[in-house]
């Protein structure tokens, strides 16, 4: 039976993958899709990218690999760019294999046999797929008190307002955590920072569930540790 597992943010959780491959039991009929955030924040992003490979799975691209492309392209045109420790030394690490992964991501991916396209953080509503500016892919939270995008966290999330389809699948908003709305799934339930990994699963051809039967079609593992500890503000 062939299976589409759609995981939320690594961050560079590399062991809580591996737990999380174990428990769905994923094989080689498996067609494996990232939110995005595959890297950075997490121990092991460089040992995330090798497993995502290996098991030829799609990504799209998170705020995260978006940032790091973009002081690629800087440094190599010349531009010293300002860098913590951690991401520095992260843009040091990447390999040729790992960067050519990064560059490959596209925006959004869809996947007509299940009625799903698959996002980083989410999508203005009412505006098609292939209209959606690429910071609001990677950014967007809520929308604000005049319905424009915004990446802060709001009082409501942007997929509150969405109507499909397709139905949205996507990450990036682990204040939340798993979100389960009626044209739309948030993923990230924030690994990273000592919470948990999750997954959806989808059989065959089947759509995604409505909310009362969807939980159902959820996997998660537990984070092992607390890997990062974001600022307060």
């Amino acid at each position: 039976m062939k299976r589409t597992v759609i995981i939320g943010d690594v961050h560079g959780c590399r062991e809580e993958l591996e737990d999380l491959l174990d428990a769905v039991s994923v094989d080689e009929t498996d067609s494996i899709v990232f939110t995005g955030d595959l890297v950075a924040r997490g121990p092991d992003s460089l040992g995330v990218l090798k497993l995502a490979r290996r098991l030829n799975a799609l990504s799209v691209i998170g705020n995260h690999e978006r940032r790091l492309l973009e002081i690629r392209d800087m440094e190599r045109g010349g531009e010293r760019v300002k860098l913590p420790a951690a991401p520095r030394r992260l843009v040091k690490e990447l390999r040729h294999e790992d960067w050519a992964y990064l560059s490959a991501m596209p925006y959004y991916v869809e996947l007509p046999r299940h009625g799903v396209a698959i996002v980083h953080a989410g999508v203005k509503p009412g505006l098609e797929l292939e209209r959606q500016d690429p910071w609001v892919l990677t950014h967007i939270r809520s929308l604000d008190d005049k319905g424009k995008p915004s990446s802060s966290l709001g009082d409501r999330s942007w997929a509150e307002s969405y109507v499909g389809p397709p139905h949205v699948v996507f990450g990036h908003s682990a204040q939340r955590g798993v979100q389960l709305h009626e044209y739309a799934t948030g993923l990230d339930s924030g690994c990273v920072y000592g919470k948990r990994l999750t997954a959806l699963i989808l059989q065959n051809d089947e759509p995604v569930a409505p909310r009362s039967r969807r939980e159902s079609a959820l996997i998660s593992v537990p984070a092992r540790k607390v890997h990062f500890v974001p600022h307060s503000s």
